[in-house]
């Protein structure tokens, strides 16, 4: 059996850069984020929300980073319901911004029937 030699070099190169890359420390990153916990009807107003904020999110640089709608909360009082969006490189005070904009304000609106939600934002580097 005939061993290729460079595919062997190229496997033994390309594993070495995965481990060494890995092992490297990585510096921090801020985030910003949003976090709401609370209780949301179920009602097709909220399909419309959340298609109409999935835009402003994009637009704003923004990913979720975790939708639990039962939630194991092991303190205090709230709903079942968490979401977390976070948004790299952002300041609390460009998430105040989000909040406050007259296109989020529009669909606090629609929404506000529906939900009780307690609405955080946060600054984090991870």
């Amino acid at each position: 059996m005939k061993v290729n030699v460079t595919a062997v070099v190229a496997i033994a190169a390309g594993s070495v850069g995965l481990i060494v890359g890995a092992l490297l420390p990585k510096p921090e990153q801020a985030y910003g984020l949003a976090v709401v916990t609370g209780t949301t009807e179920k009602t097709p107003v909220m399909k419309d929300y959340v298609s109409k904020l999935q835009p402003l999110l994009e637009k704003a640089g923004c990913a979720y980073v975790s939708r639990d709608y039962d939630t194991l909360y092991m303190e205090g009082k709230g709903g079942p319901m968490t979401v977390i969006v976070g948004c790299k490189g952002a300041t609390k005070d460009q998430g105040v911004a989000f909040f406050n904009s007259p296109e989020y304000q529009e669909l606090i609106e629609l929404r506000a029937p529906y939900t009780n939600w307690q609405f955080r934002l946060v600054q984090a580097k991870f």
